[in-house]
């Protein structure tokens, strides 16, 4: 069937950042087959929407995410990283069942999908759910199974990695990635394997590095740092997805000069947990890629690429000194077109041949109106809440706020139960 909104001012996002308003989109099998201004396209479509009042813009791509810990939110709040990850996380993630990752899974679906994201990169364990679950949404992901311990006891993470990519990588909108979850919790000689097993198998990376002062100060006893050791284990020779680099100093820039991907950014995450702020400056003029994540909603509480969005200019603009250092598009650019570009996805901007993943942003709101910069009004005033529409591969899993794809009253209910159970 052939689709058509129309009547929205479109935000492409291409490189020529296009604005059309009002403007129309038309798409068919999950791609994108024309876009401009409103009467642009006389060819008939099977459905037309009519919108009002709108943005029509690409999707989100949340680029770093541990879903299933939706069932861990509020878990120790306001504690440090490394308390909070292994005397309060880690024993709870101990307990979940794989029907807790699918049910977590879902429910971290549901609020991506309400809050404009099409697709997220995720690193968890169980992933065969998490896979299901993704495939139920209707979203995208690239899945990665958590990878620890040392070169004995890492092999079984490593064999279900590699088991789930051969499942899953013909997938059209499952993406399996290698998942060595960060130098304080790998070795450097499994590290060494994950580096040889993405090569042999065309596998990318998604790692945690330079999250935190304690990771620096840790690696800076054995005389290194997070990218001197990354670089070490072959897995710069890799496309690598790198979640948070907060810590990145300029002696770092050689070594992620020339990289296939880039740094996602969790800007609430590390403000929350006290872990710094990027230095986004230093990376872009590098040319760097860099692309904007929650992390899990256990650590940040939210899945909100729009509040994500909001603080990654508010702490630049503080990192900086001054207002300018950091513009609006910016934002808008990570969180879409950046974390794609991280990925490898064509995604991210709204064009001809792209995949058809974008949303429909409500503008009728006191908080919207007036309009003198429709970009300033995305990144600094819209908030989640305001999608209407959210379409993934043509398909639309949300209208006028409604998930379509699955019973969300259902996993709500359950997920409490279930959240309930593993605490007790």
């Amino acid at each position: 069937m052939r689709y058509r909104m129309e009547g929205a001012t479109v935000i492409t996002l291409d490189g020529k950042r296009t604005i059309y308003a009002p403007g129309q989109l038309t798409w068919e099998n999950g791609e994108i087959i024309s876009v401009g201004p409103e009467d642009s396209d006389p060819t008939p479509v099977d459905q037309l929407i009519l919108l009002t009042d709108a943005y029509l813009l690409p999707g989100l791509i949340n680029g770093h995410n541990h879903a299933a810990m939706a069932l861990l939110r509020g878990v120790a709040d306001d504690s440090p990283l490394f308390e909070w990850l292994q005397d309060h996380i880690f024993p709870l993630e101990a307990k979940l069942t794989a029907e807790d990752i699918y049910i977590g899974t879902l429910l971290a679906c549901a609020e991506m999908i309400h809050g404009g994201t099409v697709g997220f990169a995720d690193m968890y364990f169980h992933v065969d759910q998490v896979a299901q679950a993704v495939e139920q949404a209707g979203l995208r992901a690239w899945i990665a199974r958590g990878i620890t311990g040392d070169a004995e006891t890492g092999q079984q993470s490593l064999k279900e990695s590699l088991e789930f990519a051969a499942k899953w990588r013909e997938h059209r909108r499952i993406t399996p990635m290698l998942g060595p979850h960060a130098p304080y919790t790998v070795s450097f000689d499994l590290l060494e394997q994950v580096a040889s097993a993405a090569q042999t198998y065309d596998l990318s990376i998604h790692i945690h590095l330079a999250e935190s002062p304690q990771e620096i100060a840790d690696l800076a006893q054995r005389k290194t740092t997070p990218f001197a050791l990354a670089s070490a284990a072959g897995l710069l020779s890799s496309r690598i997805l790198i979640a948070h680099g907060t810590h990145v100093s300029p002696s770092d820039v050689d070594y992620l000069a020339g990289i296939r991907g880039g740094i996602i950014t969790c800007p609430v995450s590390n403000a929350k947990l006290g872990n710094g702020i990027l230095p986004y400056a230093m990376l872009r003029d590098a040319g760097i890629m860099v692309g904007l994540g929650t992390d899990g909603p256990a650590s940040t509480n939210s899945l909100d690429m729009f509040l994500e969005m909001k603080a990654m200019a508010w702490l630049q603009k503080l990192a900086g000194g001054r207002p300018e250092t950091f513009r609006a598009d910016e934002a808008l650019t990570a969180a879409t077109t950046g974390t794609a570009s991280v990925l490898g996805h064509s995604g991210g901007q709204l064009a001809v041949g792209r995949p058809a993943d974008f949303i429909v942003v409500g503008r009728r709101s006191a908080h919207l109106i007036p309009e003198h910069d429709p970009i300033a009004n995305l990144v600094y005033a819209a908030q989640s809440k305001d999608v209407r529409y959210t379409v993934v591969d043509g398909q639309i899993l949300m209208a006028e706020g409604i998930i379509t794809a699955f019973d969300e009253q259902a996993v709500m209910v359950e997920a409490e139960s279930r959240a309930k159970m593993l605490i007790s």
